[in-house]
Protein backbone atom coordinates (compact mmCIF):
# COMPACT_ATOMS: atom_id res chain seq x y z
CA UNK A 1 0.00 0.00 0.00
CA UNK A 2 1.45 3.36 -1.04
CA UNK A 3 0.64 6.49 0.97
CA UNK A 4 1.76 10.11 0.98
CA UNK A 5 2.03 11.92 4.32
CA UNK A 6 3.57 15.14 5.67
CA UNK A 7 7.07 14.79 7.10
CA UNK A 8 7.25 14.35 10.89
CA UNK A 9 7.81 17.37 13.09
CA UNK A 10 11.40 18.53 13.10
CA UNK A 11 12.07 17.63 9.48
CA UNK A 12 10.67 20.76 7.83
CA UNK A 13 8.18 21.00 5.00
CA UNK A 14 8.07 17.86 2.87
CA UNK A 15 5.85 15.01 1.79
CA UNK A 16 6.87 11.39 2.28
CA UNK A 17 5.89 8.53 0.02
CA UNK A 18 5.46 5.41 2.14
CA UNK A 19 5.28 1.75 1.23
CA UNK A 20 3.14 0.40 4.08
CA UNK A 21 3.86 -3.16 5.23
CA UNK A 22 0.28 -4.41 5.00
CA UNK A 23 0.90 -7.51 7.16
CA UNK A 24 2.53 -5.49 9.97
CA UNK A 25 -0.15 -2.80 9.71
CA UNK A 26 -2.94 -5.34 10.05
CA UNK A 27 -1.13 -7.13 12.91
CA UNK A 28 -0.76 -3.88 14.83
CA UNK A 29 -4.36 -2.93 14.19
CA UNK A 30 -5.53 -6.30 15.52
CA UNK A 31 -3.60 -5.92 18.80
CA UNK A 32 -4.29 -2.20 19.22
CA UNK A 33 -0.70 -1.08 18.66
CA UNK A 34 0.06 2.13 16.81
CA UNK A 35 3.61 3.44 16.65
CA UNK A 36 6.43 1.79 18.61
CA UNK A 37 8.32 4.92 19.63
CA UNK A 38 7.25 5.15 23.26
CA UNK A 39 10.80 4.72 24.54
CA UNK A 40 12.60 6.53 21.72
CA UNK A 41 15.83 5.23 20.21
CA UNK A 42 16.62 3.20 23.35
CA UNK A 43 13.58 0.95 23.00
CA UNK A 44 14.14 0.42 19.29
CA UNK A 45 17.79 -0.33 19.99
CA UNK A 46 16.67 -3.14 22.30
CA UNK A 47 14.25 -4.49 19.68
CA UNK A 48 16.95 -4.45 17.00
CA UNK A 49 19.06 -6.72 19.22
CA UNK A 50 16.30 -9.36 19.12
CA UNK A 51 15.65 -11.51 16.05
CA UNK A 52 12.16 -11.10 14.66
CA UNK A 53 9.81 -13.96 15.54
CA UNK A 54 12.39 -16.13 17.30
CA UNK A 55 12.54 -16.88 21.04
CA UNK A 56 15.51 -15.48 22.97
CA UNK A 57 16.38 -16.56 26.54
CA UNK A 58 15.86 -13.68 28.98
CA UNK A 59 19.12 -14.50 30.85
CA UNK A 60 20.97 -13.69 27.59
CA UNK A 61 19.74 -10.08 27.75
CA UNK A 62 21.20 -7.20 29.71
CA UNK A 63 19.33 -5.78 32.71
CA UNK A 64 18.25 -2.82 30.56
CA UNK A 65 16.96 -5.08 27.78
CA UNK A 66 15.04 -7.30 30.21
CA UNK A 67 13.46 -4.24 31.83
CA UNK A 68 12.32 -2.92 28.45
CA UNK A 69 10.79 -6.14 27.11
CA UNK A 70 8.89 -6.68 30.38
CA UNK A 71 7.24 -3.25 30.20
CA UNK A 72 6.84 -3.00 26.39
CA UNK A 73 3.25 -2.44 25.20
CA UNK A 74 1.25 -5.43 23.94
CA UNK A 75 2.06 -6.33 20.36
CA UNK A 76 5.73 -5.33 20.50
CA UNK A 77 7.03 -8.51 22.10
CA UNK A 78 5.86 -11.39 24.28
CA UNK A 79 7.59 -12.63 27.40
CA UNK A 80 6.73 -16.23 28.27
CA UNK A 81 8.57 -17.90 31.11
CA UNK A 82 12.25 -17.21 30.57
CA UNK A 83 11.96 -16.33 26.86
CA UNK A 84 11.02 -13.28 24.82
CA UNK A 85 9.83 -13.09 21.20
CA UNK A 86 9.86 -9.83 19.24
CA UNK A 87 6.80 -9.32 17.04
CA UNK A 88 7.22 -5.68 15.96
CA UNK A 89 9.02 -4.86 12.75
CA UNK A 90 9.24 -1.79 10.51
CA UNK A 91 5.66 -0.75 9.69
CA UNK A 92 6.64 0.94 6.44
CA UNK A 93 9.45 1.87 4.13
CA UNK A 94 9.91 5.53 3.29
CA UNK A 95 10.57 5.59 -0.45
CA UNK A 96 10.81 9.28 -1.27
CA UNK A 97 10.80 12.68 0.43
CA UNK A 98 9.51 15.52 -1.73
CA UNK A 99 10.10 19.18 -0.95
CA UNK A 100 7.92 21.77 -2.71
CA UNK A 101 9.78 24.98 -3.56
CA UNK A 102 9.51 27.96 -5.86
CA UNK A 103 13.01 27.50 -7.23
CA UNK A 104 16.06 25.25 -6.98
CA UNK A 105 17.51 27.29 -4.12
CA UNK A 106 19.96 26.49 -1.35
CA UNK A 107 17.00 26.51 1.05
CA UNK A 108 15.30 23.77 -0.96
CA UNK A 109 18.51 21.75 -1.14
CA UNK A 110 19.02 22.03 2.61
CA UNK A 111 15.42 20.95 3.25
CA UNK A 112 15.84 17.85 1.07
CA UNK A 113 19.21 17.02 2.63
CA UNK A 114 17.50 16.36 5.98
CA UNK A 115 16.25 13.04 4.58
CA UNK A 116 19.62 11.78 3.29
CA UNK A 117 19.88 8.99 5.86
CA UNK A 118 16.37 7.67 5.27
CA UNK A 119 15.17 7.73 1.67
CA UNK A 120 15.50 9.14 -1.86
CA UNK A 121 14.97 12.90 -2.14
CA UNK A 122 13.30 15.19 -4.66
CA UNK A 123 12.45 18.87 -4.98
CA UNK A 124 9.51 20.07 -7.09
CA UNK A 125 9.91 23.65 -8.27
CA UNK A 126 7.32 25.92 -9.90
CA UNK A 127 9.64 28.46 -11.53
CA UNK A 128 11.73 27.50 -14.55
CA UNK A 129 15.47 27.61 -13.78
CA UNK A 130 17.44 30.69 -14.76
CA UNK A 131 21.07 30.45 -15.87
CA UNK A 132 22.19 30.81 -12.25
CA UNK A 133 19.78 28.19 -10.93
CA UNK A 134 20.69 25.87 -13.82
CA UNK A 135 24.18 25.79 -12.33
CA UNK A 136 22.59 25.03 -8.97
CA UNK A 137 20.97 21.96 -10.52
CA UNK A 138 24.44 20.45 -10.85
CA UNK A 139 24.77 20.67 -7.08
CA UNK A 140 21.42 18.94 -6.60
CA UNK A 141 22.62 16.18 -8.90
CA UNK A 142 25.91 15.88 -7.02
CA UNK A 143 24.02 15.23 -3.78
CA UNK A 144 21.62 12.84 -5.49
CA UNK A 145 18.58 15.07 -5.04
CA UNK A 146 16.10 15.01 -7.90
CA UNK A 147 14.51 18.16 -9.29
CA UNK A 148 11.20 18.38 -11.17
CA UNK A 149 9.61 21.45 -12.73
CA UNK A 150 5.86 21.63 -12.23
CA UNK A 151 4.17 23.29 -15.21
CA UNK A 152 0.97 25.37 -14.82
CA UNK A 153 -1.14 22.41 -15.99
CA UNK A 154 0.36 20.25 -13.20
CA UNK A 155 2.63 18.21 -15.47
CA UNK A 156 6.02 17.37 -13.94
CA UNK A 157 9.16 17.67 -16.03
CA UNK A 158 12.19 15.88 -14.59
CA UNK A 159 15.28 18.10 -14.66
CA UNK A 160 17.45 15.96 -12.38
CA UNK A 161 16.79 12.31 -11.58
CA UNK A 162 16.86 11.45 -7.87
CA UNK A 163 19.56 8.97 -6.92
CA UNK A 164 18.04 5.64 -5.85
CA UNK A 165 18.38 5.15 -2.11
CA UNK A 166 19.85 1.98 -0.68
CA UNK A 167 20.00 0.86 2.92
CA UNK A 168 23.60 1.12 4.07
CA UNK A 169 22.97 -0.01 7.61
CA UNK A 170 20.01 -0.61 9.87
CA UNK A 171 19.83 1.77 12.81
CA UNK A 172 17.43 2.71 15.60
CA UNK A 173 17.25 6.21 14.08
CA UNK A 174 16.03 4.85 10.75
CA UNK A 175 13.46 2.65 12.47
CA UNK A 176 12.33 5.64 14.55
CA UNK A 177 11.91 7.71 11.38
CA UNK A 178 9.81 4.94 9.80
CA UNK A 179 7.67 4.75 12.96
CA UNK A 180 7.06 8.50 13.07
CA UNK A 181 6.19 8.52 9.37
CA UNK A 182 3.80 5.63 10.04
CA UNK A 183 2.30 7.71 12.84
CA UNK A 184 1.60 10.45 10.29
CA UNK A 185 -0.08 7.83 8.10
CA UNK A 186 -2.31 6.70 10.98
CA UNK A 187 -3.21 10.30 11.83
CA UNK A 188 -4.05 11.06 8.22
CA UNK A 189 -6.28 7.99 7.93
CA UNK A 190 -8.25 9.07 10.97
CA UNK A 191 -8.57 12.64 9.71
CA UNK A 192 -11.37 13.49 7.22
CA UNK A 193 -9.06 15.70 5.14
CA UNK A 194 -5.38 16.50 4.90
CA UNK A 195 -3.71 19.77 4.04
CA UNK A 196 -0.99 19.76 1.34
CA UNK A 197 2.43 20.96 2.40
CA UNK A 198 3.20 24.57 1.43
CA UNK A 199 6.13 25.39 -0.83
CA UNK A 200 9.40 26.88 0.37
Amino acid sequence: MLATVPAPAGFGIAELQLDIDDAEHERRRAVGLGVATGHGFGGLDVLMALPHGLPVPLPALTDHQRAYVRRAPAGICTVTGDQVVRHATHPCRVRLATVLATSASQLALDAAEKFTAFCARRVIITRAPSLHSSEKLLEFGYYGIGVCLQHPDGELETLVEPRPWRVKRHSPEAWWFAETAYGQFLTQRSSPASTPSPAL
